[in-house]
């Protein structure tokens, strides 16, 4: 006997199987509707873009242009045009004469927005955005995936209707455990509500719900993850697989500009250190501050934060060695009475201030996040 013919002996036509032509009609549709539902438009996605970017660039930079900072609008131009998205800015004043450029000239893929200060027209922005990287992928995985359904459902729903009518032989489910989450190492960087004492209850809590939102702000431009701290504070961690000692510390300055640019009440210290992660931070959705307390002592973190300076980057000693020796030129030794008993063995070091170059990076990354946070 055939293959063939085993399989008709063994699904013989009966009054099921127009039932199971209907089913498997209606589960194949709905799971390619599924698939193909809503795929990506290149088009739409860069029109979103480029208009909440030109926008948003219009917006934090109409005072530059009023001005004629033409040094200014250029190092902000060089650092955009360097995402891969966009090909081009241009600055213009209000006579539309061109001020500053970097990039291609306006193209098709091209947005201009008006900067006003009190309705005064101080000039326009022009964002001209690189088409091919908006081009949506081949969905590969999706034709995959219709023709596994197109083969595969028809023959899934005969087979369930047969065997539904000899009784129920299906094997019992296993259930495998999931892998449990690996150790990894990375920074952390405690930020302490340093004048908790003088604000009301809901100020605080608004003041961590501040810092939270500028530290997750952080965790996208740096990989990691933040957890609040109740009324005390927040942490940040942040993925070494990911991140490098610089880039730690340019966290630590970045998130004490947007807590000083955004409109809260709160006043932070900060203090970056290293621990083993519960898990990586650029991967987890959440951790819990008890898997945190079991790899670090968080207050003496706090404490060791409300000893900086404001607008400063306080770092341990494993931080400080992570720099390249020009970089660790930039800090000097930090010092405190307290320290002989919270911490003797341990050395510490303070960065006040970063070198032009570096300031004007995480100036340029302020005004992009606050501006696309003002935008949405």
């Amino acid at each position: 006997m055939g293959p063939i013919t085993r399989f008709r002996t063994k699904f013989r036509a009966s009054r099921a199987t127009f039932p199971a032509a209907a089913i498997a009609t209606a589960l194949t549709s709905l799971c390619l509707l599924l698939v193909w539902f809503e795929q990506p438009d290149g088009q739409q996605e860069m029109d979103r873009y480029g208009q909440a970017l030109a926008m948003t660039l219009a917006d934090t930079t109409a005072a530059a242009i009023f001005d004629e900072q033409r040094i200014t609008l250029t190092v902000m131009a060089n650092r955009l045009t360097a995402m891969e998205e966009v090909a081009g800015i241009a600055f213009f004043d209000g006579s539309n004469e061109l001020m500053a450029m970097s990039g291609v000239r306006p193209s098709s893929a091209s947005f201009t927005s008006a900067a006003t200060i009190d309705d005064t027209h101080a000039g326009s922005v022009t964002v001209s955005l690189a088409a091919e990287a908006f081009v949506p992928q081949i969905p590969w995985t999706s034709w995959l995936l219709s023709l596994l359904i197109v083969m595969l459902a028809p023959l899934f729903t005969v087979m369930a209707i047969q065997f539904s009518t000899r009784g129920n032989r299906s094997l019992p489910i296993v259930s495998v455990p999931a892998e449990p989450a690996k150790d990894q190492p990375a920074y952390l960087l405690t930020l302490k509500l340093h004048n908790q004492r003088s604000l009301a209850q809901a100020d605080q809590e608004q003041a961590i719900e501040d810092a939270l939102t500028m530290g997750r702000e952080v965790s996208a431009l740096y990989p990691g993850l933040a957890v609040a701290l109740q009324e005390r504070g927040i942490v940040l961690l942040l993925s070494k697989r990911e991140v490098s000692g610089l880039q730690a510390i340019y966290a630590s300055m970045l998130l004490q500009r947007l807590l000083r640019e955004y409109e809260t009440q709160g006043q932070f210290r900060c203090h970056l250190t290293t621990l083993i992660s519960p898990s990586d931070p650029a991967e987890a959705s959440s951790i819990t501050l008890a898997s945190l307390e079991a790899k670090t002592d968080i207050e003496q973190n706090l404490t060791l934060a409300s000893l900086a300076k404001a607008n400063t980057a306080l770092m341990a000693s494993e931080v400080y060695t992570d720099l390249s020796p020009a970089q660790q030129v930039w800090a000097e030794g930090f010092q405190h009475p307290i320290l002989e008993d919270l911490a003797p063995q341990d050395r510490f070091y303070s960065i006040e201030s970063l070198p032009d170059q570096e300031q004007a990076l995480i100036n340029s990354q302020a005004e992009v996040v606050l501006g696309f946070s003002i935008a949405q």
